[in-house]
């Protein structure tokens, strides 16, 4: 059921159909369907990029303090993350093990029997290539206080 306000910007959206030089505005269809205006979606946005530098100052923190859980919860998290992306779709990632398995590779040595067939799987792996060997490096060689 349409409220009256969807039902005339689908009205509008009709008419306008008709003369095909005629756009809707963006904004204007993203408060009618979602109830959020691009201004309000733009502010939301710009509001959570000001606590960026907070958020990461807090995990940059945690994670000097904890280096070891540090990297058991980012190879856990990114074994999810890759699981949920290839599990469908490549014949050598049937378990959360299997996942693990690669992406804990891709953290150290590198070896490769499993390979990443989706772009996900791809950008997951690039992820952990960069960032492992930097926590793992931090969880086994603390700096001296």
């Amino acid at each position: 059921m349409l409220t009256p306000a969807q039902q005339q910007a689908l009205d509008t959206l009709f008419a306008q159909a008709a003369d095909e030089t005629a756009v809707p505005p963006a904004s204007d269809m993203l408060q009618t369907w979602l109830g959020i205006s691009s201004t309000q979606l733009q502010d939301a946005w710009r509001s959570l990029l000001a606590k960026k530098d907070q958020w990461e100052g807090a995990f940059l923190d945690w994670a000097e303090r904890n280096p070891l859980d540090a990297v058991f919860s980012f190879l856990g998290a990114s074994a999810v993350a890759f699981y949920r992306a290839e599990k469908d779709v490549n014949p050598r990632i049937n378990s959360y093990v299997d996942a693990f398995y690669y992406i804990a590779t891709c953290a150290s040595v590198g070896y490769a029997d499993i390979f990443a067939v989706t772009q996900s799987g791809k950008a997951i792996a690039a992820l952990v290539m960069v960032v492992g060997p930097a926590l793992a490096d931090r969880s086994i060689n603390r700096p001296a206080p």
